[in-house]
C-alpha cells in the first residue's frame, strides 16, 4: 500500500452572523405586543383606523418580505422548502420576521375591527392574502428560477 499525501488546508470562512441582541429584540417584542394589544382593545371606528391598520399590516408585509428575500439570497444556490427550515439559515431569531408576521395580524386585525366587520372569516381571508403574498410567491418563484436554472445547465 502507498502512503496517503497529507492534506491541504482547507478556509473557511468565519460565520459572521450573530444572534440578534436582546437590546434589539426585547423593544421590537414590546412594540409589537403593543401593537396587537391595540388591536384587540381598541373600540375605535372610523376611517382613520381602518387607515392606521391598514399601514400597519402593509410595513409587517414589507418587513416579513425583507426577511424572506434575505433568506432567498443566503440560498441562492439551493431550494427553499415551502414548509421546514431552509438549508442555509445561520441567524437563530430573524428580527424582520419575528416583527413582521405581528404586525401584519395585528394591522389587519385593527383595519377590521375598525371598519365595523365581524366576520371572522374576513380576518382570516385577509391574512392568507398577506401571508401569500409576503411569503409564498417570493418562495416559489425563487424555486422555479432555480430549477429553470438547473435544467438549461443540464441539457447539452
Amino acid at each position: 500500500m502507498e502512503p496517503l499525501e497529507p492534506m491541504r488546508p482547507v478556509s473557511v470562512t468565519e460565520d459572521t452572523h450573530t444572534s440578534t441582541p436582546i437590546w434589539k429584540s426585547a423593544p421590537v417584542t414590546l412594540g409589537t405586543v403593543g401593537v396587537f394589544a391595540y388591536a384587540l382593545m381598541s373600540t375605535r371606528t372610523g376611517v382613520v383606523e381602518v387607515a392606521l391598520g391598514a399601514v400597519i399590516a402593509i410595513a409587517g408585509a414589507a418587513l416579513y418580505f425583507i426577511s424572506v428575500m434575505r433568506t432567498i439570497r443566503e440560498n441562492s444556490d439551493s431550494r427553499v422548502p415551502l414548509l421546514g427550515t431552509p438549508p442555509v439559515s445561520p441567524r437563530d431569531v430573524d428580527l424582520l420576521a419575528g416583527a413582521g408576521m405581528p404586525l401584519i395580524m395585528g394591522g389587519s386585525l385593527l383595519a377590521i375591527r375598525a371598519a365595523g366587520w365581524t366576520w371572522p372569516y374576513l380576518y382570516l381571508g385577509l391574512l392568507a392574502v398577506i401571508m401569500v403574498a409576503a411569503y409564498v410567491l417570493p418562495v416559489v418563484m425563487h424555486n422555479r428560477r432555480l430549477r429553470k436554472r438547473t435544467h438549461r445547465s443540464r441539457t447539452p
